[in-house]
């Protein structure tokens, strides 16, 4: 058994362990993603004055329509270190940062985040798309059920009194029982955070089969509908609601909560989407966003998740899964150890590949020597 789970952990160690590396890697800079982005775009992020009290976005979506001549589809609110508004118009691509203290136009980017949101599509999609999403949650689901939990396995010493091995580095140690120790003590020690970061990660590559089976194991009566086919009532008489109607229906919902996104329905069938914070800041614990879905002809509610009124099973993915998988769960604290957090799988690639190569080496070595006795033997 210890054989056959040493193989299964290093063939899939040597093979997952690349995406993990990349998708660790790419974590460890996210972490940072909100105060990274204002540091590399402060003219878009930052508004001039950033103690006034934000203008009407009423008058950023008129400013942006009489300035690119297009009606607006998508309204980013200034929160979580954005200080400043962002907008969509219907036929440009670009987002388009108005200073939330004037409502003036400041600038744009092909990517609200910039080169984060190419962090971003790494981390997630190897930047390939569906067929990323597949490899990386299928990555993710690897590391959870087969890397650590035989890694944890192997770990094991067959000796009791062997323990204390498996929980410190060696000293005075050579550079091949450093690598060995460097794999297990920090795989042992990390197991849990990576197995935390491992599902919660799982679950933007596969967020409707995951969703389904937390509804069961949660006993929900009701299976979390799957948002994106969701639908509106096709009226062909009657005009879809406007931004500023949509607006209206924002400010009615969710009163003390902090606006976050606004998006227009896309096409005639789509719903029209709206999302709110509990918090403008970024905090530690559970991340309170409810998000309503409205009918983009009549503005009736077709789906609302409320974050403290839902079933178990949605609180505990959207409501706990974000910060735990960004590290955010523990404010400052849990944000810097999911820093080095990424850094692990990249580290435990490389040192396992070492021993890989150590193992294939002395194999080698055993191997001549076996066949030159049997040369000597026959002579």
């Amino acid at each position: 058994m210890r054989k056959l789970l040493l193989q299964l952990h290093l063939w899939v160690g040597l093979t997952a362990g690349a995406v993990l590396a990349v998708m660790g890697l790419t974590g460890s800079l996210y972490v940072f993603q909100p105060e990274l982005t204002v540091a590399l775009y402060p003219e878009h992020y930052k508004s001039s004055n950033p103690e006034a009290t934000p203008v009407d976005v009423r008058l950023v979506v008129r400013n942006a329509e009489e300035q690119f001549g297009s009606q607006v589809t998508s309204i980013f609110f200034p929160v979580r270190e954005l200080e400043n508004y962002i907008v969509k118009v219907k036929g440009n691509k670009q987002f388009l940062f108005f200073d939330a203290a004037t409502g003036n136009y400041v600038g744009q980017l092909e990517k609200r985040r910039g080169v984060m949101d190419e962090v971003l599509d790494l981390h997630r999609h190897l930047t390939v798309g569906d067929t990323g999403a597949l490899i990386t949650g299928t990555s993710a689901l690897l590391l959870a059920f087969v890397l650590l939990t035989t890694g944890l396995y192997l770990w094991m010493p067959r000796r009791m009194r062997n323990l204390k091995d498996g929980l410190r580095l060696k000293a005075n140690a050579s550079f091949k029982r450093r690598n060995f120790d460097l794999h297990k003590v920090f795989g042992f020690y990390l197991s849990l955070p990576l197995f935390l970061a491992a599902i919660t990660g799982s679950y933007f590559g596969f967020q409707e089969q995951i969703q389904n089976a937390v509804d069961k194991l949660t006993l929900a009566k009701e299976p979390t509908p799957y948002v994106k086919a969701l639908r509106s009532s096709y009226q062909e008489e009657t005009a879809p609601l406007t931004v500023y109607q949509a607006l209206d229906r924002m400010d009615a919902l969710y009163p003390g909560y902090v606006r976050r996104t606004l998006v227009m329905a896309p096409d005639s069938a789509a719903t029209l989407n709206l999302t709110y914070l509990a918090s403008a800041e970024l905090e530690a614990g559970p991340q309170y966003r409810p998000m309503v879905y409205l009918d983009q002809y009549t503005g009736a509610v077709v789906y609302d998740y409320n974050p403290h009124t839902a079933p178990i099973g949605r609180k505990l993915t959207r409501n706990w899964f974000v910060p735990i998988h960004f590290g955010e769960i523990g404010g400052w604290l849990t944000r810097v150890l999911w820093f080095f957090l990424g850094l692990t799988p990249a580290m435990l690639w490389v040192t396992g590949i070492v021993m890989w190569q150590g193992r294939s080496k002395k194999k080698e070595k055993s191997s001549v020597k076996v066949r030159r006795g049997i040369v000597a033997r026959k002579i």
